[in-house]
């Protein structure tokens, strides 16, 4: 699909230039990864390329389905194939206004890709903002577990914990030698881990799902302790890093609640 790209759109006046962004870019791609295409649009042809965005993608292969990224130029689409391609359109004038992680050139003139800046696309303040919302959500829902155990809704139980475990525990763990962890698909961060924390996760989450399998609700306890006790101590060394204040009593009030009303039957 890269090359049916390439052959397409390189020779159409249209199209300035074109480049690969994400994990195609920055080495962290697999056989699986999605294509982030980004095509600097000509001024003149801006309004005709946009107005019509998905008759254009559709000379790359027929769209399956497709959706318009909110507060973007952008499309996100599932090609026949499948194929996952979120196409980008970008302004020339607007090339040089932000740095970017990683690119992969596909065609254009140096002159103007030179214009794209890589490096770290991620200032403190923006990884300080998202750390923070995504940390005092959890200790503000941090009475959900009970409740839902409490309500016996099990499977909600499970999907909960696995959540806390995959969307807290995985990238505050690869925040540590990831700067783009917060901001990277949820779905591809568990990979990106070294060996000996994936292990860790996978443990973690198997003891969990088998704690439910059996209704084991002291093991359930055990484990939500240890996923809760292991978040705040990753955020708290994060918060320290990012300039942040950790909540100095979620943690002591939340765990004696865990401990206190727990539903052990």
């Amino acid at each position: 699909m890269i090359e049916r790209i390439r052959e397409i759109f390189s020779t159409d006046s249209r199209f300035l230039a074109g480049w690969l962004e994400g994990s195609l870019a920055d080495g962290s791609a697999d056989d699986y990864s999605d294509i982030d295409l980004h095509l600097c649009v000509a001024a003149d042809a801006w309004d005709s390329v946009w107005n019509r965005r998905l008759a254009v993608i559709e000379e790359i292969a027929p769209i399956i389905a497709s959706l318009d990224i909110m507060g973007i130029f952008a499309v996100g689409c599932l090609m026949e194939g499948p194929v996952k391609l979120d196409v980008f359109f970008e302004r020339e004038s607007d090339l040089g206004s932000r740095p970017r992680a990683a690119i992969v050139q596909l065609w254009g003139p140096s002159e103007l890709l030179a214009r794209l800046r890589t490096g770290d696309d991620i200032p403190d303040a923006a990884i300080a903002h998202t750390l923070q919302t995504m940390v005092l959500g959890l200790m503000q829902g941090g009475a959900w577990p009970v409740r839902i155990l409490a309500r016996e809704q099990i499977t909600t139980f499970l999907y909960g914990e696995i959540l806390l475990i995959e969307t807290a525990i995985v990238p505050l763990v690869l925040l540590q030698t990831d700067r783009r962890a917060l901001h990277r698909n949820m779905f591809t961060r568990l990979k990106l881990l070294p060996p000996e924390s994936r292990v860790e996760i996978d443990l973690l989450a198997n003891q969990v799902i088998d704690a439910v399998s059996a209704n084991d609700r002291e093991a359930m306890l055990r484990l939500h302790l240890v996923i809760f006790h292991r978040i705040c101590a990753l955020a708290r060394e994060a918060f320290q890093r990012f300039g942040l204040a950790f909540p100095p009593r979620a943690e002591a009030e939340l765990a004696a609640f865990y401990q206190r009303e727990w539903p052990r039957s």
